[in-house]
């Protein structure tokens, strides 16, 4: 196979590649929010740039309609490896530090974040109040009514909801008539529960998360690759290729 990434290039043992592929999966793996709740469509290779993405007709027979083409975006964060630091780790019981593309890692994670949530949040068809997560019910009849504004317009569950940790600590710190009103939330939130670091604290995400509803195509899925050496040290690139294709808009509810 062709070496596109140009690991064959670098000066690592491959037990050396086996560590730094491990650690940016596990790292990436924590801080990806949206790949928990939304389905994937690939990996597809890094060679595919676009994706088809159907609309449906609402009017019987329900068809697909012609597609639109959407491309994949790549995302990317860059790290280095000192070759003093290589030395060291080849030639004494010290290993090779990784902090560096655990660092690279979580930055991409956080950007694919963005890229699918982010874009979710903005222009919604659907807002609906957020009310008051001070009181005992608030957050549950908040929640009640958009999905209650998501099934009149014909988006059935599951239903997932993304807030900041704030915005989440407030939920689980209320109770109701002897119960948890996180409990009762998720009830209802069959999709999920997920906190976004980075979301606003005056929001909430709802999705109908169904696959027919949207899905990420990934392309590219988060690798390593070599960029070549900077003087005795080298570079490496962690990257990915992906689109967050939305087939049905309306499928997000903000609460605001």
């Amino acid at each position: 196979m062709t070496d596109y990434l140009m690991r064959e290039s670098a000066p690592l043992a491959s037990e050396t590649w086996a560590k730094i592929d491990d650690m940016v999966v596990t790292v990436a793996r924590k801080t990806l929010i949206a790949r928990r709740f939304i389905d994937l469509v690939g990996p597809l290779g890094w060679g595919v740039e676009i994706s088809p993405r159907f609309g449906f007709d609402y009017e019987q027979p329900y068809v697909a309609q012609q597609p639109e083409y959407v491309p994949l975006i790549e995302l990317s964060q860059t790290f280095k490896l000192r070759g003093k630091h290589l030395a060291v780790a080849d030639q004494t019981p010290f290993a090779l530090d990784l902090g560096a593309a655990a660092i690279a890692a979580m930055e991409l994670a956080k950007d694919e974040n963005e890229l699918v949530l982010g874009s979710l949040l903005k222009n919604p068809q659907c807002t609906s109040d957020i009310g008051d997560w001070t009181t005992p019910g608030g957050p549950f009849g908040a929640i009640s009514t958009a999905i209650g504004k998501l099934r009149a317009n014909h988006f059935d569950g599951p239903f997932a909801l993304v807030m900041s940790p704030a915005r989440y600590a407030q939920l689980a710190a209320l109770m109701q008539q002897g119960q948890r009103e996180i409990v009762m939330v998720e009830s209802i939130a069959d999709g999920g529960i997920f906190q976004w670091p980075d979301m606003a604290d005056d929001k909430v995400l709802l999705i109908a998360n169904a696959a027919w509803n949207l899905d990420i195509v990934v392309g590219q899925d988060i690798v390593t690759a070599y960029e070549g050496n900077d003087g005795l040290d080298h570079l490496f690139r962690v990257f990915e290729t992906i689109a967050l294709r939305v087939k049905r808009p309306g499928t997000v509810c903000v609460l605001q």
